[in-house]
């Protein structure tokens, strides 16, 4: 790692001939680079790639997220709710507000389920370096560069091939003893020792140069198969936690297995099913709960192939041709529980059904009259008429244990084409113009899991002639449904046939386009006599450039997924549609100017200084918008001595909402509500009081004496069933950042190669989007306030009825759409060390330490609430864990051993205070973590390099969270973006031609 920073794009001058040759180097945080030996004033974390291969790195976000400025986002370690992409997120404020980018060019939207970049785009063994600059960058790089940029650079100039495989699996001793009497007290079973997790990768690199030097192209193709690890395997995620009598923990798991109620009236009536088929009255513990933790995937089985090429090529002398092209497509598979007849939908059972009349409770009753409370004269009169008398309330929660865990086939295909041509002109001014195009499809495919519709009419069940069971409606193939026997031995009665009629495949595509061109110009002033007159360096650098960008972004659920009720008993709720587009047109400008040089008390005092205009234009679902922004930043760079620099800076950045935030599920309507008129701007307008799905029922309309008429246009209909307008708002305007840094480079003259860096951070963001901020808070600040904040999003018609954005229990309607409502500020301190030395006859020896101190992470949800202060804190409101400190220290030993290096590498992870969760007192706190890495390296013969290495050599255990979801990054009872599963080995070969 490296404190210093390099330049972007360099036409430097050749010294002997005074011509300009084109030479590419690369640097963060500027495109401006007239002079390159001036000290940067932005602090940049960089990583070489030597630090990628000794820690055995294959998926990128594993590097990453070992970074102190960097908190886990979406990961190969989440299942439940996982996307299938990898993602950054600089300074835990969201992965949406990082900006990532490929040798200084934007990547696209990743997935159309989540506009954060996916940076399994980067071929990771192409990667010379990665430069992290946190803190705003939006004036150079545009929009979303918010709390700051990591910049992937490839490498280049490759000539000759390489080739590389590595095979490596994860291993635990599973000693947590304290778990294990856990876990025998609730007779689960213990993993003991395991090996799982096996991960081949196989890469070749191929490259060569052309025209006598004059350009290069180099190949890279790579396959990756990962096997996945599930929770089973773990002795900390092998049940799922919470309070217990056994160490202070139990297996809590969920009651949603084989318990059966009527809400109508709930204790009397609320009863378990035991393996035999007997119906006793729910007690709850590890016996009646299901342990659906042990079935989630801790890594998740992924393939992916990866395709990149680049190339250059001096066409004329002082001009360049270059290209990028690159390909990724990758599949996985995220598996959680099994489904079940979940409880929260209550369901219709006919009294005459024939699976519950036989006696099957304690106390000789049958579940007709137990728990469904049908009175013998209803059973009569349904037998003789088949679904004439219904209960309504029944709560029938039987595991799918039958069909298994439930599945989503994640598919991600991307690729990238950049190209270009840069030069130089009249041998002062530089040039580059490029255009790129990406596009990325995906698909989701959830398996294994209820229909609603389904199971409603397969708990609909009379006889046919022959005495059999069968459903009431027959239509479709429907089989009953039999959760209410067991067989003489215990087993299911449910039957292959009932799970083919009842288990459904929701599928959702989507699609992402992205296209930019642009180009810059800069030159050195001082070639036509501008300069300072304190500065011997008179290089006045000054740069314009213009820019234009499209995003496209669609995803079509399909008819079942986009239900109020999301269709399937294990869905929350709708997944809606979007579709819309984002144009934006800029021009940019830099300038660099050395106030003074080679001046007593002023080595160097320089000002650098960008700004750029952006003008947007969004459109969606028949919806548009417009808005501009204005970003800027300003740095002073003093080097008063030769071994002290001193540099500090403001950036006003912005992040521009994206189409998910725009137009998710905007004016798209379901066939289930009627339309009985249009708007005057042609919009539908639905009757949620009279249809057969009304939006509330029949009660809460006459309640409020509510008439279609004044309900008027329900733009989401979808939503509006669920009870408020969720998802986009066109309307929404960009998020803008402030970012204050300040800080010391100390690199001594009396010991050559140390280099230490500290630097104060602060960013705050404000008018940050979140979603809808919820019908109380709405309500109650807007009575309290008048503020129209608030009051402008409770909708009434002319008339004075409440309108759209229903919440129809309550009788009011409230806007629950994305708002820009939120402000979040995080600061600290960010310090490195760098040290490299000879040890004489012993080697050499280089240590590099990154540290970040944080001092605050706050979020206040919107204006007047509460600011929630997520430092050191997890779970509750501050989410995932956000330590105060963290680490990441390593250091290389180049062994007197010729071809014989050697590595370790000391990651931490600070102890993070519950910030208030119900079981606080099992779980007051996590404790720190501390991970050691080895890795060895040796050259058998020339070109032919043979490594060994172990990640979290001794197996530190992951703390555990009873808290954990995946709403905050958390699965299995801990944060595995965070925290390590286990110990891991890899071995590789590297052959160099």
């Amino acid at each position: 790692m490296a404190a210093a920073v390099v330049p972007l794009t360099v036409f430097a001058a050749e010294e002997d001939e005074g011509e300009r040759a084109i030479e590419e180097v690369v640097v963060t945080g500027s495109r401006l680079n007239v002079n390159p030996n001036l000290t940067s004033a932005s602090p940049v974390l960089s990583i070489s790639a030597e630090a990628i291969n000794v820690r055995g790195i294959v998926n990128i976000e594993n590097l990453t997220n070992s970074l102190p400025q960097i908190t886990a986002a979406q990961s190969s370690t989440q299942s439940n709710a996982a996307t299938g992409t990898a993602q950054l997120d600089l300074r835990g404020l969201g992965a949406e507000r990082t900006l990532s980018l490929i040798d200084g060019r934007r990547l696209p939207y990743g997935d159309s389920a989540s506009s954060a970049v996916n940076i399994d785009l980067v071929p990771a063994n192409l990667v010379e370096r990665i430069d992290v600059v946190t803190g705003g960058n939006s004036a150079v790089y545009g929009s979303d560069a918010v709390t700051g940029v990591v910049n992937f650079i490839l490498k280049d100039d490759f000539e000759g091939a390489e080739f590389d495989v590595q095979y490596g699996f994860h291993q635990s001793g599973n000693n947590r003893s304290s778990l294990d009497e856990v876990l025998l007290a609730n007779e689960q079973p213990s993993p003991g020792s395991t090996t799982d997790g096996e991960q081949i990768t196989a890469s070749i690199t191929l490259g060569a140069n052309l025209g006598d030097g004059r350009g290069n192209v180099v190949f890279f193709g790579s396959y990756q198969d990962t096997n996945e690890i599930v929770g089973a395997d773990r002795v900390g995620s092998a049940c799922t936690l919470g309070s217990g009598d056994t160490n202070g923990f139990g297996c809590v798991g969920s009651s949603n297995f084989r318990r059966f109620n009527n809400v109508a009236d709930f204790t009397p009536t609320d009863f378990f099913q035991q393996a035999d088929g007997t119906f006793t009255p729910f007690a709850g513990g590890p016996a009646e709960t299901f342990n659906f933790g042990a079935s989630n995937f801790f890594q998740r089985p992924t393939e992916r192939y990866q395709f990149f090429t680049k190339a250059h090529y001096e066409i004329a002398e002082g001009h360049e041709v270059f290209a990028d092209f690159g390909y990724t497509s990758t599949t996985s598979d995220a598996q959680i529980a099994p489904t079940a007849s979940f409880g929260f939908f209550a369901r219709e059972i006919n009294c005459g059904n024939p699976l519950i009349q036989d006696p099957v409770t304690e106390d000789g009753r049958s579940i007709a009259e137990a728990v469904l409370l049908c009175s013998p004269a209803q059973i009569a009169a349904d037998i003789a008429d088949p679904g004439s008398v219904v209960i309504d309330g029944l709560t029938a929660t039987h595991r799918n244990v039958e069909g298994g865990s439930r599945n989503s086939g994640l598919e991600n295909d991307a690729f990238r084409f950049v190209g270009g041509l840069r030069g130089t002109l009249s041998n002062i001014w530089d040039y580059e113009v490029f255009g790129q195009f990406s596009r990325a499809t995906d698909q989701d495919t959830s398996t294994n899991d209820f229909q609603i519709d389904q199971l409603g009419q397969a708990l609909l069940v009379t006889t046919d002639a022959a005495g059999n069971a069968v459903c009431i409606d027959p239509s479709n193939g429907c089989v009953p449904y039999n959760i209410f026997q067991r067989g003489p031995n215990g087993e299911s009665l449910v039957t292959p046939e009932a799970l083919s009629f009842l288990q459904g495949i929701g599928i959702t595509t989507g699609e992402t386009e992205q296209l930019v061109v642009g180009g810059h110009v800069q030159a050195d002033l001082s070639e036509y006599n501008i300069s300072s007159p304190f500065a011997d360096d008179s290089s006045i650098g000054v740069l314009f450039g213009v820019e234009y960008r499209e995003d496209d972004l669609a995803a079509a659920p399909d008819q079942i997924s986009q239900r109020s009720d999301g269709g399937f008993t294990g869905v929350g709720g709708a997944t809606l549609p979007v579709e819309g587009h984002v144009e934006v047109a800029e021009i940019f400008t830099e300038l660099e100017i050395p106030l003074v040089t080679n001046k007593p008390g002023f080595q160097e005092l320089v000002f650098n200084g960008q700004y750029r205009r952006s003008e947007y234009d969004v459109d969606g679902n028949g919806v548009s918008n417009s808005f501009g922004t204005d970003t800027f930043g300003l740095q002073l760079t003093w080097v008063p001595i030769e071994d002290v620099t001193l540099r500090g800076q403001f950036q006003r950045s912005v992040r521009a909402p994206n189409v998910i935030e725009l137009f998710t599920g905007q004016f798209l309507g379901l066939p289930e509500l009627s339309e009985v008129g249009t708007t005057a701007g042609g919009q539908p307008i639905f009757d949620p009081c009279a249809t057969a799905q009304p939006v509330a029922s029949a009660a809460a309309c006459a309640n409020t004496g509510v008439t279609a008429a004044q309900f008027g246009n329900v733009p989401d209909v979808a939503a509006a069933q669920a009870g408020g307008v969720f998802g986009g708002n066109p309307d929404l305007t960009p998020e803008s950042s402030d970012t204050y840094t300040f800080g010391v480079v100390f690199s001594p003259s009396a010991l050559e190669g140390l280099t230490v860096s500290v630097d104060y951070f602060d960013i705050e963001i404000d008018d940050a989007i979140v979603p809808g901020i919820g019908a109380q808070n709405i309500l109650d600040n807007c009575l309290a306030s008048g503020d129209p904040t608030f009051c402008n999003l409770i909708n009434r018609d002319a008339a004075g009825s409440l309108n759209s954005g229903v919440s129809l229990a309550d009788g009011i309607g409230f806007s629950l759409t994305d708002l820009n409502a939120a402000a979040l500020e995080t600061s600290g301190f960010d310090v490195q060390l760098d040290y490299v030395t000879e040890l004489s006859n012993l080697g050499s020896l280089a240590f590099n330490y990154a540290g970040t101190f944080l001092s605050s992470n706050d979020f206040t949800p919107f204006t007047g609430a509460e600011t929630i202060e997520r430092d050191g804190r997890f779970v509750g409101q501050a989410g995932r864990p956000r330590a105060d400190y963290r680490h990441l220290v390593s250091l290389a030993w180049g062994t007197p051993i010729e071809g014989l290096n050697t590595n370790l590498t000391w990651r931490h992870v600070g102890s993070v205070e519950n910030e208030g969760s119900p079981d606080s007192e099992i779980e007051g706190s996590l404790s720190a973590a501390n991970y050691f890495d080895i890795s060895a390296t040796y050259e058998f013969r020339e070109g032919i390099t043979g490594q060994f290495g172990v990640t979290n050599l001794f197996e530190e255990n992951f703390p555990i969270s009873v808290s954990s979801g995946p709403a905050i990054f958390g699965n299995n009872n801990t944060f595995p973006g965070i925290y390590d599963i286990s110990r891991q080995f890899f071995f590789s070969l590297n052959a160099k031609l």
